[in-house]
């Protein structure tokens, strides 16, 4: 079977598609340097669930990155202030994520930018297709954790 029909590398091949779509966006192309697609998508991920506290762990989980990267890459985007860590009432030691006003800002401007990334994903494509790329997705995720 040639490599191309692998299914690793056509993740890989659509994955520096998007990200070289990203890269030449108007968005990135305006931001500091040390803004990356990863914090894009945490961002992204914060803001869509603002309706219940998120934690580092959750990250860890719906990302599949070790705990010791998110760690690393929370520290930075705080540096950054994009996002900060804030107390839970009842226990110290847990701490909520939260997008600064800058996090926020910044949020909107990659949000437009993922969602016409999506569009042009989806374009011509399906809603069962759309099912089934899901269903295939979780499977290849489960089958490989």
């Amino acid at each position: 079977m040639p490599h191309t029909l692998d299914i690793g590398f056509q993740l890989h091949s659509l994955s520096n598609l998007m990200r070289r779509r990203m890269e030449h966006s108007e968005v990135f192309s305006h931001m500091d340097d040390n803004v990356t697609r990863n914090n894009g998508w945490i961002l992204n991920y914060l803001a869509h669930h603002s309706d219940r506290d998120i934690y580092q762990k959750d990250i860890e989980n719906d990302f599949c990155i070790r705990p010791s990267t998110v760690s690393k890459v929370i520290r930075l985007m705080e540096s950054k202030s994009l996002l900060c860590r804030e107390a839970v009432p009842g226990d110290a030691r847990l701490k909520k994520l939260v997008l600064t006003p800058e996090g926020k800002k910044l949020q909107a401007a990659i949000e437009r930018e993922q969602q016409e990334t999506e569009r042009l994903l989806r374009r011509g494509v399906t809603e069962e297709e759309l099912r089934v790329f899901h269903q295939v997705m979780e499977k290849f995720k489960n089958n490989i954790q």
